[in-house]
């Protein structure tokens, strides 16, 4: 299997202790450091954070996954995906196509719970993966 990033998504189900249906594959992966997040991802996650129990337990989740940093090039993609979209009519937030910048450039399948990813990893060229819950 590909390597895996994982979307904010996925990861709040995770955290949430929900059933989901691709979990043993990730935790694989994990354990074969193949799996990814970027700023975007930590930033959401950040965001929600009721309680500084909840942030450690974020903080020890992400330190299993490995980092993307995001590059110059990565932002001139995001804006070039966000173009493409807009032709076709379709809108993409900027924080999203980071993700899907980072998910193409490294040729990573998306796991998300996010259905729009779906149409929008086809038209951009990227493996999307929605786990059942």
């Amino acid at each position: 299997m590909n390597p895996l990033f994982l979307d904010t998504s996925f990861l709040i189900e995770y955290i949430k202790g929900r059933e989901l249906s691709n979990l043993e594959v990730v935790l694989t992966l994990v354990r074969e450091k193949s799996v990814y997040y970027n700023g975007i991802v930590l930033t959401e996650l950040m965001s929600g954070v009721r309680s500084l129990k909840e942030e450690k337990k974020i903080e020890s989740m992400l330190s299993g996954l490995t980092y993307l940093p995001t590059k110059y090039a990565d932002y001139k993609q995001a804006g070039q995906i966000r173009r493409s979209l807009f032709k076709k009519g379709l809108s993409m937030s900027t924080p999203d196509s980071l993700i899907a910048s980072h998910a193409k450039s490294f040729k990573l399948t998306l796991v998300t719970l996010d259905a729009f990813f779906i149409k929008g990893g086809e038209l951009i060229g990227f493996p999307v993966e929605i786990p059942s819950k």
